[in-house]
């Protein structure tokens, strides 16, 4: 959403803008590192779209996926940070995932691209861990506590996975990274509300500090 990466396309330098399938690419950088900044929009269609055309377009070298999350977890708070080691599909059937191309349960991050994120964290409140991602606003205690049973991730969103997959059968690294802004239960709407903006800031900042750490990749 825009409002997860307003805080970053003010940090960009150089700005060239372009449009491709109705959304704007944001060209430049941010330190010594080339940055192409954009927004995907909500959903894993949305997701997997305009990651191909980051891939195609500018045959980008690592996919950074910043944003807002519901926490699965008890120990996953408010505005709490989380890096995905793993991450997969909560709406797609298991065997279709493992029997279908591309044979994946799971998608998994890059290891330097994670661990660059976590060194830029605030460490007493970030995790990293399993994510989940589904085309559905979780806001049910009991739905929490089922997703949560069978896929002990630590936290629940809608696009994570589907710019795993289009990055992995790519071949091009990805990370995502969110901060909790509800705890996906019967409270989400308030909640989400109170902590949208100042959950994607946190996170864009976070994001913002592990690129100007980096030679290019």
């Amino acid at each position: 959403m825009k409002t997860e990466m307003q805080f970053l396309k003010e940090e960009l330098k150089n700005v060239s803008e372009m449009i491709f399938s109705g959304m704007p690419f944001y060209k430049g950088t941010i330190g010594n590192v080339d940055i192409v900044l954009t927004e995907c929009g909500i959903g894993k269609v949305n997701a997997a779209i305009y990651t191909q055309i980051l891939i195609d377009k500018f045959q980008v070298d690592a996919i950074i996926n910043t944003g807002i999350a519901g926490s699965l977890d008890n120990k996953v708070q408010h505005l709490s940070i989380v890096i995905a080691d793993t991450i997969t599909y909560y709406d797609v059937r298991k065997g279709q995932l493992i029997n279908c191309y591309p044979y994946q349960e799971y998608f998994t991050a890059d290891e330097k691209l994670t661990q660059l994120l976590y060194d830029s964290s605030e460490k007493n409140t970030t995790m990293i861990g399993r994510i989940i991602t589904g085309d559905d606003f979780i806001s049910d205690r009991s739905r929490k506590e089922v997703l949560k049973k069978e896929y002990r991730a630590l936290c629940v969103e809608m696009e994570g996975a589907a710019i795993a997959h289009a990055a992995y059968v790519n071949q091009t690294p990805f990370c995502v990274v969110r901060c909790i802004s509800d705890m996906a239960d019967e409270s989400s709407d308030k909640d989400y509300k109170q902590y949208e903006q100042i959950a994607a800031e946190k996170v864009a900042k976070m994001v913002y500090k592990t690129i100007m750490g980096l030679c290019p990749l």
